[in-house]
Parts: structure tokens; C-alpha cells; sequence
């Protein structure tokens, strides 16, 4: 081991009581002697069980509905989500805006994205309130088990299946060992040739069988050849899939101003496009240290930052990859509409 690595090592072994999944980049998470004696195995449960417990503080936000669409499915669908009126406003600002944005590529698709903080995005002052609306806020504070501020994002994504590799996304995996919620409210329909949503009703929910395939994963992981694999976002076979006794995906085919949160810690993947799509909603996403206590500050929340909270983080990790810490997943890209096919072109 080099002496930088052993100097890491404290801090390697202090992220084991964090969110940080990767078992390539982390010696302790991704040792296979320490998850042979179940370091993995007891990640995952006690972040489960830490998370129902948190929920039960949570539930008196939701329906009984929802609570029951949650606990069985793993995933919420909420049509007509907001009245017509102004769903209409919220789809034609959209449909409008120009400006800067953030990219990241994956193979065939890019994600085009600008925050919907309440002070940088005051021009999309229709989409901030939908982004903000409670009923969204109270399902993802829920389904991530945390009550503690979202990220909330105008989103678009372009898929040309004549671009580039296989989109990664496209493979039926999970994004790490606990809950997260991810939220999309379209702002157009989504067909089945769209690309939409591809979920595993129920997969969510961690048994023994479930247990016992984290188990297996966590043995092999650091040296997967999936670099996400390795980096804990787990793809899953149809053998995996068929050992968990899980049914099919089903492809979440809905109309505009349909809300989706679901949870990925659940199998679930982008089903890929035959043909050149581009699809635009609000986005959500909330994920948390899996072993936080219930009352633990939310520094997101507090005053002269709750109103600039993804901007700020954006800025953060241009500042990481300045320095070295870290790429650049995001890079900002120059003004254009949000629809505009025109992919690249950094912004200064």
C-alpha cells in the first residue's frame, strides 16, 4: 500500500458510518476479507432498519394511499398532479427558457439540467413553485427516509441512439445500499418508444433473499469489471433477478403532469430509446447519511442557503474538480433553449 493510501485510511474507515458506497475506492468498503466477515451485509441492514424507523416520523405527511403504494411497489404515481391551469404554465415556461445549464453524457444520452433554487431560478418563478409544491417535498422526505431538504432541478434528457456507446443507465441496477428518492414530475407524455422508467415493483424492500445477494456482490465488487458495479451502483442479471424472485420491470408509461417518486434502491434502469427522444420534466433527488438520527440538522435548510442550496453544491464541486479532488460531471454548457438538441459547447 502507498503511504498517501495509508494516510487515507482514517478517513476511509470513518466513511463506513457514511453514504459512501464505492468498493474500488474505498480499501475497507471494498475488502473482501471484511465483507466475507460481513462488513457489507451489516451496512445494509442497519441502514434498512434505520430508515423504517425514521419513517414512522414521516407518515403522518402521507396518505394512507401512498404509504401502501410505497411500502408494496417501492414507487408512487400520481396523475394530474397539479391543476391544469397550471400545469400549463409551468410546461410553457419551460418549454421557453434559455440559459445556461449543466451536461453529463452517458453514452447516447445527455441530461441537460438547471437548478430550480428559488433565487437563481426566479425566471422560472412557475416551475420553482411546483418544485417546491408540499405534497412532492413530504413523498421525498419519505421515501428517503430523511426530513431533510430535496434537490430540485428543470430537467431534460436527449437520447440519439445514433451517438455513442449503450447508455449505462439503460441496465437495471441500483443506485447504492440504502434508500434514495428520486422524483420526476414530465411535463410531457412518455410513451413506451420515450425511454421511460423501468422498475421493479417490490425491489426495494430487503429480505433475506435480497440480503444474501448484497452478500455475494459485496465479495466481488472492488474488482467488477463494471466500473458502476464497483463504484457500489449494483447491475443485476436476469439469473440475479430470477435467484431474488423478483417479477419483470414495468415500463412507467404515463401522461403529462404525472408525478413519480420512487425509491432506487430499488432495480430500475432508463428502458432504451430506438429513436431519437427528448423528454423534459422536474426533477427531484434526496439522499442522506443512511445511519443520520431523525433530528439531525439540516444544514440545506438554513437561512442563505435553503434558497440557493443545489446552486451552492454545483459550486462546490467545480471547486473540488479546480483543485483535483474530484471530475466534473456536470460541466456547465453555453445558453440555449432547454429543448435545443445542440448538445456541448462549455460555457466560460
Amino acid at each position: 500500500m502507498k503511504p498517501i493510501d495509508i494516510l487515507k485510511l482514517p478517513l476511509h474507515l470513518l466513511s463506513v458510518a457514511s453514504r459512501e458506497k464505492s468498493f474500488v475506492d474505498n480499501p475497507i468498503i471494498g475488502s473482501p476479507r471484511l465483507n466475507r466477515w460481513g462488513l457489507h451485509r451489516y451496512r445494509v441492514t442497519l441502514a434498512d432498519r434505520l430508515a423504517w424507523s425514521r419513517r414512522r416520523c414521516l407518515a403522518h405527511c402521507l396518505s394512507a394511499e401512498d404509504l401502501e403504494a410505497y411500502a408494496r411497489h417501492g414507487l408512487v404515481i400520481k396523475h394530474d398532479f397539479l391543476p391544469p391551469a397550471v400545469f400549463a404554465r409551468v410546461r410553457d415556461e419551460a418549454l421557453a427558457h434559455v440559459s445556461e445549464a449543466r451536461e453529463m453524457c452517458q453514452g447516447r444520452a445527455v441530461t441537460r439540467r438547471v437548478t430550480l433554487d428559488p433565487v437563481d431560478a426566479c425566471q422560472l418563478p412557475h416551475c420553482v413553485a411546483a418544485a417546491n409544491d408540499p405534497r412532492l417535498d413530504h413523498l421525498m422526505r419519505y421515501v428517503a427516509s430523511h426530513d431533510v431538504t430535496p434537490l430540485m432541478y428543470l430537467q431534460i434528457i436527449i437520447v440519439d441512439p445514433d451517438r455513442g456507446a449503450q447508455d449505462p443507465q439503460t441496465a437495471l441496477h441500483i443506485d447504492t445500499f440504502h434508500s434514495i428518492a428520486k422524483a420526476w414530475l414530465f411535463l410531457q407524455d412518455v410513451g413506451d418508444d420515450d425511454g421511460p422508467l423501468a422498475y421493479i415493483p417490490g425491489s426495494h424492500r430487503l429480505d433475506e433473499k435480497r440480503l444474501a445477494w448484497e452478500y455475494a456482490q459485496s465479495l466481488s465488487a472492488a474488482s467488477a469489471n463494471n466500473i458502476y458495479h464497483a463504484r457500489g451502483s449494483f447491475r443485476a442479471t436476469p439469473e440475479d433477478l430470477d435467484q431474488l424472485g423478483l417479477g419483470p420491470a414495468i415500463q412507467v408509461v404515463v401522461p403529462a403532469n404525472t408525478l413519480v417518486v420512487a425509491d432506487t434502491h430499488g432495480f430500475h434502469a432508463r428502458t432504451p430509446s430506438a429513436r431519437p427522444t427528448v423528454r423534459m420534466e422536474i426533477y427531484g433527488t434526496l439522499r442522506w447519511n443512511p445511519y443520520a438520527l431523525f433530528w439531525v440538522p439540516d444544514p440545506l435548510a438554513w437561512p442563505g442557503i435553503v434558497s440557493r442550496r443545489a446552486t451552492l453544491l454545483d459550486a462546490a464541486g467545480d471547486l473540488a474538480a479546480r483543485v483535483g479532488l474530484s471530475g466534473n460531471s456536470w460541466p456547465k454548457v453555453s445558453a440555449r433553449r432547454m429543448d435545443s438538441p445542440d448538445v456541448g459547447g462549455q460555457s466560460s
